[in-house]
């Protein structure tokens, strides 16, 4: 199995660099192709079976659109056949329509995949927990994040969210997803805190496995999912 990780140098804040290392250990046997900023990516000339890209500044990210934009073409056809790519927290706006940067009045297109837009303000940080579930998984996570995306994801969307908010907030879809691209605002360590999902996430690429300490995992994803569960439990974003 080929697994291609774009950019970790520069795309993994609020440590969904974690994701990378929990796949490591549940497939010590595949091949990560850990692709730089300043390198084109493998996915140009190659297949790979999975594809992920973390979070990361916005000045990165207006540099990864415009790096991806001569490719736009070639992630199509990634996507139209069904390769699995997982973009966490603003990794999923590159493959949004247009991103307005209010505090630095400018604006963007992205790469125009989903038919979202985003609007980015310094001044406003969200913070929240989110229950949501998707692919029949309850999912637990984290958002840390100064943008919203905004338009109908009715008939794309990654998850419905059970606690917290969707693209905004006014919104109870979550993220989106196009055949096998999966775009969510959850960052930081994902897949172990969602050992179900990740599980799911390998079934996709053709990889049937167990993820890492399976048994330690899920005693762990099932009290988060119990203590998210919880009204007790605040969800008021900060």
């Amino acid at each position: 199995m080929k697994i291609e990780v774009l950019f970790g140098d520069v795309c993994s804040l609020y440590g969904d660099s974690q994701n990378i290392t929990y796949l490591k250990q549940t497939l010590p046997d595949a091949e990560f192709i850990e692709t730089k900023l300043t390198q084109d990516p493998w996915f140009l000339e190659n297949d790979p079976d999975l594809i992920l890209i973390g979070t990361m500044s916005e000045k990165v990210q207006r540099r990864i659109i415009e790096k991806f934009r001569p490719h736009r073409a070639r992630i199509l056809e990634l996507i139209e056949k069904g390769t699995p790519i997982l973009a966490t927290g603003n990794a999923c706006e590159i493959f949004c329509k247009h991103i307005e940067y209010v505090t630095e009045k400018m604006e963007i297109d992205g790469l125009g995949i989903v038919d979202l837009t985003v609007k980015t303000d310094y001044f406003k940080r969200y913070n929240s927990k989110v229950l949501g579930e998707a692919a029949g998984i309850k999912l637990v996570g984290f958002r840390s994040q100064f943008s919203f995306l905004y338009g109908d994801n009715s008939q794309n969307y990654f998850q419905k969210v059970i606690r917290g908010d969707g693209i905004n907030r006014e919104s109870k879809l979550e993220g989106f997803r196009v055949n096998n691209l999966i775009g969510t605002q959850l960052l930081g360590p994902m897949l172990p805190l969602n050992p179900l999902f990740c599980e799911y996430l390998l079934m996709l690429a053709g990889c049937e496995a167990k993820a890492a300490f399976r048994e330690e995992a899920m005693k762990a994803y099932e009290q988060r999912v119990k203590e998210f569960s919880d009204p007790e439990v605040k969800f008021d974003p900060i």
